[in-house]
């Protein structure tokens, strides 16, 4: 009887450690890998807005990485959906690969990361900058960036 309650308890305890890792590979599954590469020879400074997580549909407006003349960088893991980016020339914004579909405030020097909100104004820091939107599917691991 005490083999056949311990047997038990050793079953109970391996299922609840399972149970985090089952939910964290369930998330990942909702989760889309980022890649900027640079094909040009200027530094870029990436910025990125995107869903909190899978399932919270907040924005999280977040930057900068670095990404090298030449080189492609794998930025993270973001929740599939509307995913917006924007990129300039490191240090001098010279060069800057921008769009037309979402203004969003960016911080200098950075780095930098905030929940936006409806109406956000940009702060003393901030400036508006013009981010390209895309709608990452949930069949797609891996978005790549190109920047020329």
């Amino acid at each position: 009887m005490k083999v056949a309650r311990s047997a038990l308890i050793a079953v109970f305890f391996a299922l609840a450690c399972l149970c985090p890792g089952m939910a964290r590979a369930q998330a990942q599954a909702h989760m889309f890998h980022f890649q900027v590469c640079n094909h040009t020879k200027v530094q870029a400074s990436v910025a990125t807005a995107s869903y909190v997580s899978p399932t919270d549909d907040r924005y999280v407006v977040q930057g900068w990485w670095s990404v090298g003349p030449g080189s492609c960088q794998w930025i993270g893991y973001f929740p599939q959906g509307w995913f917006y980016y924007y990129a300039e020339q490191t240090n001098t914004q010279q060069i800057v690969w921008t769009g037309k579909d979402a203004e969003l405030c960016v911080q200098y020097p950075g780095p930098f990361e905030r929940i936006n909100a409806d109406n956000y104004k940009c702060q003393s820091n901030e400036v508006l900058r013009d981010f390209t939107v895309f709608s990452i599917s949930n069949t797609t691991g891996t978005f790549t960036w190109n920047l020329n």
